[in-house]
Formats: structure tokens, sequence, C-alpha cells
């Protein structure tokens, strides 16, 4: 046991340097290649921050108005059946559209249900093994530029059907 804990603790350092290493014995320039990849890295959150920053702000209010409350109670009773809990239903919409902005009702079922509640695990499920359904208007330049295209999924999880396609890279 103590053995393992001393391993974990020096995994990523020895990681770094056999990346080091290696680059070093190609001859490739392995800080230049690491400030290329952090500057097409910052580009990219650049461009994604407005859109989360929407999303988060449209989820917020979406949330403070209560709507996502009748909505659960709409169709609460109809999911009910199926083992669904009413309260899950705005985290399905939302996580159509974003994960990240899904997160915060995530947090909201864990704080009135709890992390170890059905609906918690069930939470907990559906945020691991689901994708983003829907791609918004105004990636698809992104999409062209990096040679995407949509392409169906198929998973073992029941749950894991809620997200019909992913981008996946030409080969």
């Amino acid at each position: 046991m103590n053995a393992m804990a001393h391993l974990s603790d020096i995994i990523i350092p020895i990681l770094i340097f056999f990346i080091v290493g290696y680059g070093y014995v190609s001859r490739v320039k392995v800080y230049e290649s690491f400030l290329e990849g952090a500057k097409s890295g910052l580009k990219i959150v650049v461009d994604i921050v407005p859109t989360l920053i929407g999303l988060m702000m449209a989820v917020g209010m979406l949330r403070a108005s209560g709507f996502f409350d009748m909505l659960g109670g709409l169709l609460g009773p109809l999911t009910e059946k199926v083992g669904l809990p009413a309260q899950l239903m705005p985290l399905l919409i939302v996580k159509m559209f974003s994960s990240s902005a899904a997160t915060g009702l995530v947090l909201d079922i864990f704080k009135t249900s709890g992390p170890d509640s059905y609906a918690g695990m069930l939470t907990s499920i559906l945020m691991s093994c689901t994708d983003t359904m829907l791609i918004l208007r105004g990636n698809e330049e992104y999409l062209q530029r990096q040679d995407l295209e949509f392409a169906p999924i198929k998973r073992a999880c029941p749950l894991c059907t809620l997200s019909p396609v992913v981008l996946d890279r030409q080969s």
C-alpha cells in the first residue's frame, strides 16, 4: 500500500522527464512545440468562452425563473413511470446543449437529494456517459477547419443513447 502511494507521487514527474528525454533524443524542440500547443489551446479557449458564458447565463436565468421546476412538474409524472426522477428533466435538456452549463444543475441535484441518493447516482451516470447532442450554430467554420463530420455512435448503456451523434475526425 505504501509503495503504491509513493509510485503515484512520482509517476507524473517520470512521465514529464520521459517526454522531454524522448523529444531530446528525437531532436525535437520540445519547449517550442509546447509553446505552439499552448498558443493554439488558448485560441480555442478564447473562441469557446463567449458561448460558454451565454449558455451558463441562460441556464441561470431559466433556473431562477422557475421554468425548470415547472418543466419537471409537467414531465415528472411521465418520467417517474420509467424510473427517471422529475428533477433530472432540466439536466437532460441542458445537457443536450452543453455539459459545462449542466454542471450547475448537477450541483443543485446534489444539494437537494444528495450524491448518494437514486437521483444523485443517476445524475452522475448521465453526466459521465452522455455527450452533448446538439452542435450550436456558429461552429461550422470550426468543423470545416478541423475536417470533422457527424458520425452515429452506438453504446452499450441504454442511458448513453441520449446522444445520437458525436464529432469524429475523418480518416
